[in-house]
């Protein structure tokens, strides 16, 4: 792991699939980032057996945003603590009020937003399989394992999340249009928001120069 001396928080904005996961894993394995998805705070709380477990299981499935109320209070609970530490955040705010919640304890440093065309997200996410012991994303289209179905690092069986299906891409993307737009202009009104529109290792690239890694 190489280190990174200088303190800060990174934002990924980009709909489901765009590669926030990806980026925000390369930042944690590479430079010691704290990486913060709510996604997966979510579904780690679906495999727990209780009534919000239930809740939020239904709303993803559906896929719909469980509400601002209950994910303010989960993404800062687990930032408590975290200020000594570079930080990614995957997903979260995404919207408005997210963002000024989040303003009140969490001074945000740079801000990237990840765009890709429709009918590329979908593929990555139809495609989309994840290791369950590492986090490592893969996909069958476009970034196979060596081995079918099996982690290039643990060996472990790979996984599809419930909600990677087509109805539920569909969804999701009507939801992440509908909150995106004010984000963007929020944080360009602040001066820290970077269109990316580059793909694969030249994505990656573009992240380490501006972030001077």
């Amino acid at each position: 792991m190489l280190r990174c001396d200088k303190k800060m928080v990174v934002l990924l904005l980009g709909a489901p699939g765009a590669g926030k996961g990806t980026i925000a894993n390369f930042l944690e394995k590479e430079y010691g980032f704290f990486h913060l998805a709510t996604g997966q705070l979510f579904r780690q709380i679906t495999k727990q057996n209780s009534v919000l477990a239930n809740k939020i299981k239904k709303i993803i499935n559906a896929g719909k945003l469980v509400n601002d109320t209950l994910t303010n209070k989960l993404v800062k609970n687990n930032l408590v603590g975290k200020k000594a530490e570079n930080i990614v955040l995957d997903g979260y705010p995404r919207n408005v009020m997210q963002a000024k919640y989040l303003n009140k304890f969490c001074k945000i440093d740079y801000v990237f937003d990840l765009c890709v065309k429709e009918n590329i997200i979908i593929k990555r996410i139809i495609g989309r399989r994840i290791c369950p012991i590492c986090q490592t994303i893969y996909n069958i289209y476009y970034k196979k394992p060596k081995q079918w179905n099996h982690c290039n690092f643990d060996h472990h069986i790979l996984i599809k999340r419930d909600d990677d299906t087509i109805q539920t891409i569909k969804l999701r993307l009507q939801e992440y249009k509908k909150f995106n737009q004010p984000l963007v202009t929020y944080y360009q009104k602040k001066g820290i928001y970077k269109k990316i529109t580059l793909m694969g290792k030249r994505l990656i690239t573009q992240i380490e120069k501006i972030l001077k890694l």
